[in-house]
């Protein structure tokens, strides 16, 4: 019974591929005819003491027969539909992968400044860029130490190319994270160490971390206020060292305030730095109260010759 089962079953499932709903039942009634013919003839071969019985032996042959086609065609159903159900869900359920922000910046190749990063400056030439440029460029800003540099890599949040974007942000993310964490270590060696002198080695570097989100342009312009004021705390305790007041001086300078910025700077003079190793600043903030007549004073041919930031401005002062 079972080889004509499976004999069934293939011829079945044949026939459903080249037929309609009404060949199909044609092809029902004939299987059920076909096995009331075979199970009358079993019945004809059953031993003798079991005669009384054949009524009931034919019909528990035709029965089991008839059920395992049934159960045949129930069951090749159910995985037609769990195959369907399967092959839908692949194509409509796509897979997902996670990526690894710092693991995707570290290994990103070493790129060297055909001045790209200039390009990214310019907005509408920023579009023309092919995303190659931009990420080869981003990588450049990254690494330098340049004012604003983070700031304008936020710009890339919102470019049209999906790879710069998720570039953009993988080189934000890590960048506040390697600051944070900076934070956090200088903040537990504070707590830890009863040293002094390292004490207060670590209340300015913890001032220049802080001071880091606003240079770099990690920090918006509502949480500029906010670290600002992080860092005049952080150096309140140690007001009396050179190094604290000529960072509070840059600080001034970075919101215009210059006449503040002047004070600190002359403060970090009683404490031991040396004028020239102020000048720029004092430069810088004299240019931006529009002093122009006095700026000159501050510009040391010695010292701006090998600033580069300052040397364009010396000569340019130096022909008028």
């Amino acid at each position: 019974m079972v080889v004509f089962d499976n004999f069934d079953l293939l011829r079945i499932q044949l026939i459903l591929q080249e037929t309609n709903s009404s060949d199909l039942l044609i092809v029902i009634l004939a299987e059920i005819g076909f096995w009331i013919v075979v199970s009358a003839i079993l019945v004809l071969f059953i031993p003798k003491k079991y005669n009384p019985y054949r009524k009931e032996i034919f019909i528990f042959f035709l029965v089991i027969n008839v059920g395992l086609l049934f159960m045949g065609m129930l069951l090749t159903l159910l995985m037609l539909i769990f195959g369907f159900s399967w092959a839908t869900h692949r194509v409509n359920k796509p897979s997902y992968e996670v990526v690894d922000f710092d693991e995707y910046t570290s290994s990103f190749p070493m790129v060297y400044s055909k001045f790209h990063e200039g390009v990214l400056a310019i907005e509408h030439h920023s579009q023309e860029i092919s995303s190659d440029e931009k990420i080869k460029s981003l990588k450049i800003l990254y690494d330098s130490n340049a004012q604003g540099n983070i700031g304008k890599i936020k710009l890339f949040l919102s470019d049209s190319s999906d790879e710069t974007r998720l570039y953009a942000f993988a080189l934000i993310s890590s960048y506040e994270k390697r600051l944070n964490s900076q934070l956090k270590e200088l903040q537990d060696r504070i707590d830890e160490t009863e040293d002094i002198e390292k004490k207060e080695g670590y209340y300015f570097n913890l001032a220049l971390t802080y001071w880091q989100f606003i240079f770099h342009g990690v920090a918006n312009e509502r949480l500029v206020l906010f670290y600002t004021q992080k860092i005049e705390d952080t150096l309140e305790s140690i007001k009396h060292k050179a190094n604290a007041s000529v960072l509070l001086g840059k600080i001034y300078i970075f919101n215009h305030r210059y006449k503040e910025a002047e004070e600190y700077f002359k403060e970090a003079i009683k404490l031991g730095a040396t004028e020239e190793s102020v000048s720029t600043f004092f430069a810088e903030a004299k240019y931006g109260q529009k002093a122009y007549n006095e700026v000159s004073q501050y510009m040391s041919q010695e010292e701006f010759a090998i600033d580069l930031r300052m040397k364009p401005l010396y000569q340019v002062w130096k022909t008028t």
